[in-house]
């Protein structure tokens, strides 16, 4: 099993209110179609939910658990922001051959302050075994000590891949970058040192930003790769087991 990250930079624009972007969802599905037509039906897919979620979550103040009606409507409202940005990732994947399907985070995940405590990973390993590739994203789930709250792309990834032979994130930027440098690879050795350097971004983010998603991915095992989505080309390389500019992370 492989799994594909698509952070939410990549996929919409994280400034904006749920505004996709097509043009780069459309050639990331292109690139699967490659994948898939050739016989690559071991992924994964995982994508952030970019300014589909958290434009809402912060419009709601509903980043610290559900209490009031109010934050009971931006629970559902960003529930299905986050669905209709899933539906056209799906929708381009099935336009260029992929047999993907939507798997809703929030009826399979149940988190405990912000941290995942159930996961049901049935649905994702018979999807795969059917031959589909199944999709998850970032979403609002149940919470059993604050009613809900964010479950991040990232945190799914860390959990599914440590069952996985590789991850490969899929960001805005060619990978890991300390003072606008590209670091080629993170390991126990260098993780503090690069770790002071990043910068918090500069979009709305509600899930930790860059250094979120490598805490996340602290002590899974695998191959793991940080490269940038706005060149499928490396993606592609990557998910075949080759050679392209990116961060390899080996904790």
């Amino acid at each position: 099993m492989q799994i594909l990250k698509l952070g939410g930079s990549v996929i919409t624009n994280k400034k904006g209110r749920m505004e996709a972007d097509l043009v780069r969802i459309d050639a990331l599905a292109e690139m699967l179609g490659r994948l898939w037509a050739g016989g690559r039906r071991d992924i994964v897919l995982v994508h952030g939910a970019g300014s589909f979620g958290h434009a809402l979550v912060i419009e709601y103040g509903i980043k610290d658990g559900i209490r009031s009606e109010k934050d009971k409507e931006g629970y559902r409202k960003t529930q299905e922001a986050c669905a209709q940005l899933s539906k056209m990732v799906v929708g381009s994947l099935r336009s260029h051959g992929v047999d993907a399907i939507t798997v809703q985070p929030h009826d399979i995940i149940v988190q405990k302050n912000k941290r995942i405590v159930k996961f049901d990973e049935r649905r994702v390993f018979d999807l795969l075994a059917m031959g589909k590739m199944p999709v998850l994203h970032g979403d609002m789930v149940p919470d059993e000590a604050l009613g809900g709250s964010v479950c991040s792309g990232d945190q799914m990834v860390a959990y599914l891949a440590k069952k996985a032979e590789r991850t490969v994130l899929g960001t805005d930027v060619d990978g890991i970058m300390a003072d606008g440098k590209l670091v080629g690879k993170i390991d126990r050795k260098n993780f503090a040192a690069v770790e002071k350097h990043l910068k918090e971004s500069d979009s709305p983010d509600v899930t930790g930003g860059m250094a979120g998603k490598i805490k996340e991915l602290k002590g899974v095992g695998g191959e793991i790769y940080v490269a940038n989505a706005n060149y499928p080309k490396r993606i592609e390389a990557l998910l075949l087991g080759k050679k392209a500019l990116c961060t390899q992370m080996e904790f």
